[in-house]
């Protein structure tokens, strides 16, 4: 099969993103792997920015629209009968994903298009290895791999990542061993931002470029969100409380601000115009935006009123009444939205409304790429279950209702 053209193309951080629109450009005929889409499918509304102040006070929850409703249910992607999904990240334009596909004793990664038409990436040796995440940039597909029964060093804990470039089709290659990743890294045109755990509150970043396949170190130190704003690499400093970043040729960037300020924090994304923040106690999204005179809150945890038992614990006890796992993790800014997840589900906030709405059921599955959203919105707590996943782009839906 011929390649896939290469596209232009943006990324995305689990923490930190930078969200670029792309294209695929090039048509295949019957049994080639997914091409452009057709111009019917193409024909949608640009999305638009209707952001002109920030929103006064924070954000209030409403229900999900029906229009909402409606794109989530029409966006699903079609499987094959009696085969089992596992999705990993979608393109950044909205139009393929990657999944795990598994029928019978095989387990397979796959790249599929809107309209059922797939290649297949890689097949896994066993039962027990297979991929846990993905991030794709238009041409690379990185992966981490995982086994549970292969022996040592495989069987410890961590992760391989692999590499697959898209344009070329050869088999995918590893890039780096069995390793403890903080978090699923960057990636855009070829240059893989790879943060590693060294010790407790210290990482390593290094930045990876997948066609000369060349390595570097960029930071060391207790590193936390890693992304992309254009060309320009950002990462940040929890112990200075401040967003760096580093150019293509090695120099010292500009940075969105302002910081959040040291240990204030546990995770942070930017697009280069919006950056939201998770607090240091992970009970708090903020969002800013330079033309805003101060940041604002999205979503808090409100904490359980005191009781008599709690007061009676030793002091720095958590009492048994909260709850450790009703935490905010992982924010991303897509356009005029930021999509993030707490405890069990996954929401998005309108800064067009200053409103935010529950996305998903309990243990739902979402990634974001760029300014695409795959999501299986149903609970995901029974693998036995046959999951259908929706693929759609976020910023073309409508506003959500404003506040009451």
């Amino acid at each position: 099969m011929k390649p896939l053209p290469r596209a232009r193309i943006g990324s995305r951080a689990v923490a930190l993103v930078a969200a670029l629109v792309a294209a695929l450009l090039a048509a295949c005929t019957p049994g080639d792997p997914p091409a452009a889409s057709s111009p019917s499918a193409t024909a949608e509304a640009p999305p638009a920015t209707r952001v002109t102040a920030p929103p006064l006070a924070d954000f209030c929850p409403v229900a999900m629209p029906r229009s909402w409703q409606d794109a989530i249910r029409d966006s699903r992607l079609p499987q094959e009968p009696g085969e089992k999904w596992a999705a990993l990240t979608p393109a950044p334009d909205g139009r393929s994903a990657f999944a795990t596909v598994q029928r019978g004793g095989s387990m397979t990664l796959v790249w599929q298009e809107k309209d059922g038409r797939r290649r297949e990436v890689a097949t896994m040796p066993d039962m027990f290895t297979f991929p846990l995440w993905g991030v794709f940039d238009g041409r690379w597909l990185v992966y981490a791999r995982s086994s549970l029964m292969r022996a040592a060093p495989h069987g410890g804990g961590g992760s391989e990542l692999f590499a697959w470039d898209s344009e070329s089709g050869t088999a995918p290659r590893q890039v780096l061993g069995t390793a403890d990743l903080l978090f699923r890294p960057p990636l855009r045109d070829g240059k893989l931002a790879v943060t590693r755990i060294l010790a407790e509150d210290r990482n390593e970043l290094t930045l990876h470029d997948l066609a000369a396949g060349t390595v570097r170190t960029v930071a060391t130190g207790p590193v936390g969100g890693v992304g992309f704003h254009g060309a320009d690499l950002l990462w940040f400093d929890r112990a200075t409380g401040r967003l760096n970043a580093i150019g293509p040729d090695g120099k010292a960037g500009s940075a969105p601000q302002p910081s959040p300020g040291p240990d204030t924090t546990v995770d942070v994304t930017t697009d280069g115009r919006t950056t939201a923040w998770v607090s240091r106690d992970e009970r708090a999204l903020t969002v800013w935006r330079p033309d805003w005179a101060a940041p604002v809150r999205v979503f808090r945890v409100t904490p359980p009123p005191a009781t008599a038992a709690a007061t009676s614990l030793p002091p720095g006890t958590r009492p048994p009444t909260v709850d450790p796992f009703h935490t905010v993790a992982t924010p991303t800014a897509v356009g005029d939205l930021v999509i993030f997840q707490y405890h069990l589900g996954w929401y998005v906030a309108d800064l067009r409304t200053g409103s935010y709405v529950r996305l998903t059921a309990d243990h739902a599955h979402a990634v974001v790429s760029g300014e695409a959203l795959l999501v299986d919105p149903d609970n995901n707590s029974d693998p036995a279950q046959q999951h259908a996943y929706s693929l759609l782009r976020p910023d073309r839906l409508p506003p959500l209702p404003p506040c009451p």
